[in-house]
């Protein structure tokens, strides 16, 4: 009987990656392979590392119901924009953004950068600590260490005063992090889930704080003391994370809350849609301070965030500036790059100076000849970035949560913000210029001569690029 069942379970994953899934053709002939070979090893690889069907289930069955029973979550605007009224670059973006990702063009009143993770911390604390309706967090990782415990120390304390206190972290990448933790929060009537609750290497990677739907945060700092300047090996940790205010919040409010109703267990969801209806969103007066967001995950086919890059590269005239803590794109992202670079769009790609992992550095040096090789420019910072950002043509700049990597570019949730204002991508630049002077240049020349170690561990490493 068990035979007959674990046989029935098998034909059926070969059914899901055939006809349910819409996975690539390659990715699915991978996949087939696997299990024809590996009949039920395989099984398990896939649904570590493959099945994609309880996530969208899930978020299906979810948002089905969230849309019956409050239909937006985001208030109307009341000032339409133009995308046309943009730079051409902007103006292009802009438009593939709401037409394909169905993403609000927004607008924020201020917006400050944080490239210090004590700074950001004493900011977000701070703004915490004054809120007077709602908090939202929202982060892959919340560590043990002392800025993990600090922040659930001022959690409780506003939860403690009757302000909502919602809090979603990753359940893999928190596993270290204990229960007891997060029992002052809980005690004080803070709520805290755990999301995707299961082992697939496709995670919940975004970075959201809204506060009193007035101030928000994304960025790709979560918490924890390597952000602060404060880990052993990986410093100095150079990041980037931008507060902003206005009425931009009210979108980072509607993705948050809908990770949340996404994820709250059953028993608990009457209650949550009812807080949900219950929110009366603030408005706000539009100003030329114009932004998008974009959110990105396993539970839709449409791969938004690399779409969204893609229109940003493609959409390049002068040059295009990327930072990112690993660099391995997908072969339609490396292409676009690559057109980019011999079309003669000044290509610069800030990497790390220390190691990232013992797998994942020979696979970015990988990818960086590819570049190298048309005549971008690739720097190694003297410590750690962790910054997720890219600038084009100094009229857009994107920051986010989204690692250069397939992963954060295809399946895992992320969220990035396209900005749009002058100042604001003129700010960054700036970051990035002064930023060049702290870093070594990795030149074509550095590439070819490295040596054959370095060159196994690449090509034996290149074959997991998909899982990385």
């Amino acid at each position: 009987m068990l035979k007959l069942i674990l046989f029935f379970i098998y034909i059926f994953m070969l059914i899901a990656v055939i006809f349910l899934e819409r996975k690539s053709p390659t990715e699915a002939l991978l996949w087939v392979f696997v299990l024809l070979c590996l009949p039920y090893f395989g099984a398990i690889l896939y649904l570590i590392f493959g099945s994609t069907m309880s996530i969208k289930i899930t978020a299906f069955a979810r948002k089905r119901r969230l849309k019956k029973q409050r239909p937006n979550l985001c208030p109307p605007q009341t000032n339409i924009v133009d995308p046309s009224n943009l730079s051409p670059v902007g103006s292009r973006v802009a438009r593939f953004n709401c037409n394909y990702n169905q993403s609000r063009l927004t607008s924020y009143n201020r917006a400050d950068l944080y490239t210090n993770g004590k700074e950001h911390y004493r900011q977000l604390f701070a703004d915490i600590r004054s809120a007077k309706q709602c908090i939202y967090i929202e982060f892959y990782t919340i560590h043990h260490d002392e800025i993990g415990e600090a922040l659930v120390s001022v959690l409780a304390e506003k939860a403690s005063a009757g302000i909502e206190v919602l809090v979603l972290c990753d359940f893999i990448a928190n596993l270290s992090t204990p229960q007891k933790m997060f029992q002052p929060l809980l005690d004080a009537g803070g709520k805290l889930v755990r999301v995707k609750p299961y082992f697939t290497h496709y995670r919940s990677h975004r970075k959201i704080v809204a506060i009193d739907h007035q101030i928000g945060y994304i960025g790709g700092m979560n918490i924890g003391r390597q952000y602060a300047n404060m880990a052993k090996v990986k410093n100095p940790w150079r990041d980037t994370q931008i507060r902003l205010d206005g009425e931009c919040v009210n979108v980072l409010d509607e993705y948050f809350l809908t990770d949340w109703l996404c994820a709250v267990r059953q028993i608990h969801w009457e209650q949550a849609v009812s807080y949900v209806s219950s929110i009366t969103a603030k408005t706000f007066e539009a100003t030329d301070k114009l932004c998008q967001f974009i959110v990105g995950g396993a539970d839709t086919n449409k791969e938004a965030v690399k779409m969204c890059y893609l229109s940003m590269i493609s959409s390049a005239k002068k040059s295009i500036r990327i930072q990112t803590p690993y660099f391995i794109p997908d072969a339609s992202i490396l292409d676009a790059l690559k057109a980019a670079a011999a079309s003669g769009v000044e290509i610069e790609l800030m990497i790390p100076g220390i190691k990232a992992s013992f797998f994942l550095d020979p696979v970015t040096t990988y990818y960086c000849g590819q570049l190298l090789e048309y005549g971008a420019k690739v720097y190694k910072y003297r410590g750690y970035v962790h910054a997720k950002t890219m600038v084009v043509d100094d009229e857009i700049c994107c920051i986010g949560s989204v690692n250069m990597d397939m992963r954060s570019l295809m399946v895992d949730d992320e969220v990035c913000g396209v900005f749009y204002s002058s100042p604001l991508v003129k700010q960054y630049i700036d970051i990035f210029k002064a930023d060049i002077q702290n870093c070594d240049a990795y030149s074509w020349q550095r590439f070819l001569d490295r040596g054959r170690k370095e060159k196994a561990l690449e090509s034996f490493f290149v074959l997991f690029a998909p899982l990385m």
